[in-house]
């Protein structure tokens, strides 16, 4: 637990000029490899940027992913596209970077720092066990990923992690998965997830909660209160379960609400068919709107709803947060260790068990202290930025980089 205190390539991928092995050099060179810059991901990326003594150098395999619409500014940042191919497997993007260890020779880094624990890392290790430099894993499985690891997929992680010098893993069920993969703990360096507080910050501050409020009420016909769902409408986000436990609440403690269902995806028809069986407001659905928008949405409700039945975070849960949002979330999210705390930010429960689900989302609608909860959730969210993350990330790095010098 954490404390509650506190090629959209810039950089063309050409050689870099050899530096001399007999002299120390004046900076660390750090190649970062990812699948894309997202919006949450350009702020810690920022600041790693900054750090002093680096020069950090980002390769991605691809400007954003199929089913979103980002448009991330990366000014400011190095990035190189990598060549190489992208499938699309049960609604996931798979990215094989082939050209990965020629960039990656390019750039002559002295530590890499590959994410997540495919392809892109086998070929991220490649280069380092040739080029004789350590690599640092970013990865973040949650509680439900780690324990479906099974067979030849554990063991090729197991493998990679053990060539790993360090792990970089995102807040509580990421060390639980990684402990149990055999990483010793004092590898493991916690960097949990953050939202572009800076961006989220800008658009509320064009919002006006009040005008939110109305807006959603007279032009959408929600009820007097909102528990909002946002993200994509897809079977491991738990809407289906939502919709039916939703259903199961006494309908006097319905009444006032409106179950707001923000996104798109495959489930769609099932969030309309629902809106259209329910009386007038009760359920109300909106098709995914612009990051720029979905602030708004926030200073609009009164509670979040996360009802993942998997989720490697949920930095939706971060953003609803920091705008003053409590959260009944699933207890199989990635932040839900980290970012929910019952009674205090939210309320957390089992997306498998219906009764404990729609326990959790009742105490959430006939909760007085909803308001407190909020301004709680608030200061708790703000202990997670892009500083935390990127602090977490820099002290792998600098432990991986010390136990390559060995002792002095």
């Amino acid at each position: 637990m954490f404390p509650t205190g506190c090629s959209s390539s810039t950089s063309p991928s050409r050689p870099d000029r050899p530096r001399s092995r007999s002299t120390r050099p004046t900076e660390m060179r750090v190649a970062l490899v990812t699948n894309i810059v997202s919006p949450y991901r350009a702020p810690v990326f920022r600041r790693l940027a900054e750090t002093p003594g680096w020069r950090l150098r980002i390769f991605t395999s691809a400007k954003t992913e199929f089913d979103r619409s980002w448009n991330v500014d990366t000014g400011g940042l190095d990035v190189v596209r990598v060549r190489g191919a992208s499938l699309v497997r049960r609604g996931r993007t798979l990215h094989l970077p082939l050209a990965l260890p020629l960039a990656l020779r390019r750039f002559r880094p002295e530590l890499v720092v590959s994410g997540e624990l495919g392809p892109r890392s086998w070929l991220a290790l490649l280069y380092c066990v040739v080029a004789r430099v350590p690599l640092v894993l970013w990865t973040y499985p949650s509680r439900t990923g780690g324990q479906r690891a099974q067979g030849w997929r554990l063991a090729l992680r197991q493998a990679l992690l053990r060539r790993a010098r360090a792990v970089i893993g995102m807040g509580a069920q990421a060390r639980e998965a990684l402990t149990a993969w055999g990483v010793p703990d004092g590898a493991i360096h916690d960097a949990p997830n953050a939202h572009d507080a800076e961006g989220l910050h800008k658009a509320l501050a064009r919002v006006d909660p009040e005008a939110a409020r109305r807006g959603l009420r007279a032009g959408l016909g929600c009820r007097d209160r909102i528990a909002l769902y946002a993200g994509r409408l897809i079977e491991t986000k738990g809407v289906a379960p939502l919709l039916d436990v939703w259903d199961e609440l006494a309908p006097g403690l319905r009444s006032s609400w409106t179950l707001l269902l923000l996104g798109s995806g495959p489930l769609e028809e099932r969030v309309r068919h629902a809106a259209r069986t329910h009386e007038r407001g009760e359920i109300v659905h909106v098709r995914a709107v612009p990051e720029s928008e979905v602030a708004a949405f926030y200073a609009g409700a009164d509670l979040l709803v996360l009802p993942s039945l998997e989720e490697t975070w949920g930095v939706v849960a971060n953003e609803a947060m920091a705008c003053g949002l409590p959260v009944c979330g699933s207890r199989l999210a990635g932040c839900a260790d980290d970012l929910l705390l019952e009674g205090e930010t939210g309320w957390v429960f089992d997306p498998h068990l219906a009764h404990d689900f729609a326990a959790a989302l009742q105490r959430a609608l006939d909760c007085p202290d909803r308001e407190r909860l909020g301004a709680q959730a608030r200061r708790h969210a703000a202990c997670f930025g892009p500083d935390a993350m990127a602090d977490g990330m820099r002290r792998a790095i600098a432990a991986a980089a010390e136990r390559e010098r060995g002792p002095a």
